[in-house]
């Protein structure tokens, strides 16, 4: 876990605040534990309640849920971009347009996106793509950008695509729940993506 997408001052602070009841309760199960040798060896030696245990759990928990609560907002104040998204994508390659899926799983300190190209009313897929490199940012007037490097893997049977990386910079609507911006292969072509939040569960594929 890095803490990318963290308030570094407000983590600062939050850990040493935790650090005050977590240690008390660690020194307090210590002399619970005393009277029992056993136990308290056992304690000793995995010791997942130690101070620094349980703020390791919190901070897990935080990453992975918490983030997404509103009472975490001054902690890691990024969106909340989780889901499946559909729409379309239209590129420069032979002014073509196609149907396009985002999946985007997202943590407080990471964020993945798979992407699927074809046309949706007869499941026919042409490509897909996986981010190896993501960043979001926040502009001045706090909406959000995300950027990212994919790696893109055409189908078999669609010989005159191969294979190729490129970037794509997408910019957040959150009161339309909406990603939209433009991408660039390092084949030459450009093009624009459109895409609206469909559902919270990721499929894992182009059709439903």
């Amino acid at each position: 876990m890095n803490f990318k997408y963290f308030n570094i001052g407000a983590l600062i602070a939050f850990v040493i605040i935790l650090s005050i009841p977590f240690g008390q309760f660690s020194a307090w199960l210590e002399n619970v534990l005393q009277p029992y040798p056993a136990a308290a060896q056992i304690y000793n030696y995995i010791n997942p309640l130690s101070t620094l245990g349980l703020i390791s759990l919190t901070l897990v928990f935080v990453n992975k849920i918490g983030w997404k609560w509103g009472m975490f907002k001054w902690l890691v104040d990024v969106p909340n971009l989780n889901g499946r998204y559909e729409g379309i994508l239209i590129s420069s390659y032979n002014s073509e347009q196609k149907d396009c899926v985002l999946e985007i799983k997202q943590t407080a300190s990471y964020i993945h996106i798979f992407a699927y190209f074809g046309n949706l009313g007869s499941n026919d897929k042409t490509s897909k793509s996986v981010s190896v490199s993501e960043e979001i940012v926040q502009e001045k007037n706090g909406l959000y950008k995300l950027f990212y490097i994919f790696s893109n893997e055409s189908d078999t049977l669609q010989i005159q695509l191969n294979n190729h990386e490129g970037t794509s910079k997408l910019y957040y609507y959150p009161d339309v729940k909406r990603l939209e911006g433009d991408y660039y292969n390092q084949r030459g072509n450009t093009g624009t993506l459109n895409v609206v939040f469909k559902q919270e569960k990721l499929l894992g594929r182009f059709q439903k």
